[in-house]
């Protein structure tokens, strides 16, 4: 009977390491992904390269569902580098659990906060591919009319009224933007 219980154990750990291994290669493919889109400030632990970068909509969709907040707020940085992925927005929404789908109109409205906030060098950065984002969810929740700051602040307060998660969500919206920019900053001064 210990021998049974201890191969059933054996057995759930290897279960739960192989599980981690494939999320965490998942994790590495997104980057990767992202980083052939122009969102290079995430690290990789491993060298994989994107073969082929997934739909628009399933990878809105799959970022929101990454386990991992660093890859998950990366989908602001996403939005603010690649503004037409925001047409995808409603097609992801189709894919998502409602607290999934809760995660991405909160994250999706921070990025159209942040890209008013960061107009001016999202336009300098990306010229001719630069266009607004469409505001699909303020009105659904319920953000007053006010400069981006305040609206942000709102917003990261809902945030955490919705998720019972007392972090400082203002912060995270804004770190996303500030990496992305940051490095295109560095890639321009690195190659004139």
């Amino acid at each position: 009977m210990q021998r049974i219980e201890h191969c059933i154990q054996f057995t759930f750990t290897s279960f739960r390491m192989n599980q981690s291994s494939l999320s965490l290669i998942d994790e590495e493919r997104l980057i990767a992904e992202l980083e052939q889109l122009g969102v290079r400030y995430l690290s990789c632990m491993t060298s994989i390269k994107a073969q082929h970068i997934r739909s628009p909509h399933q990878l809105l969709a799959d970022l929101v569902q990454q386990p991992s907040s660093r890859v998950r707020a990366a989908w602001i940085a996403l939005l603010l580098a690649r503004p037409a992925y925001g047409e995808y927005v409603p097609a992801a929404l189709k894919q998502l659990t409602p607290e999934q789908a809760q995660t991405l109109k909160l994250f999706y409205t921070a990025a159209v906060l942040l890209q008013h906030q960061y107009a001016t060098p999202l336009q300098r950065f990306l010229g001719k591919d630069y266009q607004w984002l469409t505001d699909f969810f303020s009105a659904e929740l319920n953000l007053p009319a006010a400069a981006p700051k305040e609206r942000i602040k709102a917003l990261a307060k809902l945030h955490q009224q919705r998720t019972g998660m007392i972090l400082n969500w203002a912060g995270t919206y804004e770190n996303a933007a500030r990496h992305l920019l940051r490095r295109w900053e560095l890639e321009q001064r690195w190659n004139p």
